[in-house]
Formats: structure tokens, C-alpha cells, sequence
């Protein structure tokens, strides 16, 4: 069994830097916004947004940012049990693993969730926190065993997630996706549920629902023009939608920010 040693989200701090150290757990990063560099066991990594690194325990791990695109990531660090790497053959690598996620949103909802139950410490949240990080881990697995083994139907979804990400402002559809892709609705639904674990519907929320979210943490945006923003006409619909995802209603998340007041720009018409 895998259990947490600690997790968290570095915003753009310019003092950031972790000096030279043996690693004694392992660690998975999800890299959101700007860029830096980890030397691992004297590997260099340039790293930047979409990038998903895992670190094994024992190695020399040293990070930096290389100049003032200061970045922004979520972070979990663990330790595990033998059994666990049975199952998961990322957890027998001796050297580090990075890949450019193709579940970006998916994996950043899910460190959301991470440290919610980690800070949060409710009853039962070890057993939580295993279950996320190992979800994490297993679709992280997924996507190395693509790299050396690519099928149509990874091409498949790796197209469909390409379109989801650069239109997620459009009303997207199943048919109309299939139509795109040249294939019927239930066949692309149907691969897409057996390749990543959830339907299209599901992933096309998740990445409007992370877009709007972002708009209410950095712009000055109200609940409704994140939503249509996004493309949801129905701001009922997106508000559960929302709280499905995260646990909370966006008015939570609104009441939080404007009690702290950070400082955030005004909505553009640029994607």
C-alpha cells in the first residue's frame, strides 16, 4: 500500500530552489504553469507545463528555475509497501520518469483532491490518499507502456484530448467528435472509456470545468462568465458539475478568493 509522506502546490515563488539531497520517498510533480529544472543523479530535465515527473527514492535530486517564468505545480511525496509494486512497474524504476501528460486536467483535479483530504485529515484519508496517488500512478503507467506501444486507439484518444483542449471554449459533442474522427459515437465513447478509465463526456467537463476554475483563481470574473466562458449555457448545470469535481459548489471557491483578496486581472477575449 502506498501512503502519503506530505503534498502541496508551489505558486510562482522567485526564491524557490531545492539544493542537492538523497531523496529517501518517492515523489510524483505535476507541472501547471512556467518552467525549472531538476538534475536527478546529474540527469538535467527542463520542465514545463503538462510535464508529470516521477522520482524514485535514493536519488540525488537537485531543482531550480532557470530564469523569471517562475512555474506553478503540484507536488505529493510517498512511501510504499513491497506489494504495491507489483502491480505498478513504475515504482521499480531506479531512474526518473517524465512524460507530457495527455490527462493534464484529469491529474490536476485529482492533486486538487489529494491535498484536500491530506490537510483536511478526515477520518479515513490515509486510505484516500493511497487510492488517489495510486490512481495517479496507474494512468501515469498507462501513458509510459503508450509511449513504447502505440495503437490506433491511443492515437484515437490522444487526437480526441488534441481537439478537446484547443476548443474547450465550443459546444463539443460526442457525434460531432466522431464525425471528426471518422468513427460512430458509441465506438469512439466506448474506446475512449476503456483506454483512460472515464467517459469522453466526463473528460470534456473536466477540461472546461479546470478552465473556468482557473479564471475564478486569476481573473476577475464572476461565477456566470467563467461558466459561458467555458461554454456552458447553463450555470445550474455547471455549478454541479463543479462541486461533482471538486467537492464544493464554485461559490465556495469565489467566497474563499475574495476573502483573501489576491490581487487578479481583468477577463480578456484571448484563449
Amino acid at each position: 500500500m502506498i501512503e502519503l509522506c506530505g503534498a502541496g502546490f508551489d505558486d510562482r515563488d522567485p526564491d524557490w530552489r531545492r539544493q542537492p539531497v538523497r531523496t529517501v520517498t518517492y515523489a510524483l510533480t505535476l507541472i501547471t504553469s512556467g518552467k525549472l529544472i531538476y538534475r536527478i543523479n546529474e540527469e538535467q530535465l527542463r520542465l514545463e507545463k503538462g510535464d508529470l515527473l516521477f522520482i524514485p527514492n535514493g536519488c540525488v535530486r537537485e531543482a531550480f528555475h532557470e530564469d523569471e517564468d517562475y512555474h506553478q505545480k503540484y507536488w505529493a511525496t510517498f512511501e510504499m509497501k513491497e506489494q504495491a509494486a507489483l502491480t505498478l512497474p513504475i515504482l521499480t524504476q531506479l531512474l526518473p520518469q517524465v512524460i507530457k501528460t495527455r490527462q493534464h486536467d484529469y491529474m490536476k483535479q485529482r492533486f486538487v483532491q489529494l491535498i484536500q483530504q491530506w490537510m483536511g485529515k478526515l477520518p479515513y484519508y490515509e486510505t484516500i490518499c493511497a487510492s488517489i496517488m495510486t490512481d495517479m500512478l496507474g494512468r501515469m503507467n498507462r501513458e509510459l507502456d503508450a509511449q513504447h506501444h502505440p495503437s490506433p486507439m491511443l492515437n484515437l484518444v490522444g487526437s480526441i484530448q488534441d481537439y478537446v483542449l484547443a476548443h474547450y471554449r465550443e459546444d463539443i459533442r460526442v457525434d460531432m467528435l466522431a464525425k471528426l474522427m471518422d468513427r460512430s459515437p458509441n465506438y469512439i465513447s466506448s474506446v475512449y472509456k476503456r483506454l483512460t478509465g472515464i467517459s469522453l463526456t466526463e473528460y470534456i467537463n473536466q477540461v472546461k470545468v479546470s478552465a473556468a476554475r482557473d479564471l475564478l483563481f486569476h481573473q476577475d470574473v464572476n461565477i456566470g462568465q467563467a461558466a459561458e466562458y467555458v461554454g456552458f449555457c447553463d450555470q445550474a448545470y455547471f455549478n454541479r458539475v463543479f462541486k461533482k469535481m471538486y467537492g464544493f459548489p464554485p461559490s465556495v471557491l469565489l467566497k474563499e478568493l475574495r476573502r483573501k483578496k489576491p490581487k487578479r486581472s481583468s477577463i480578456s477575449n484571448e484563449t
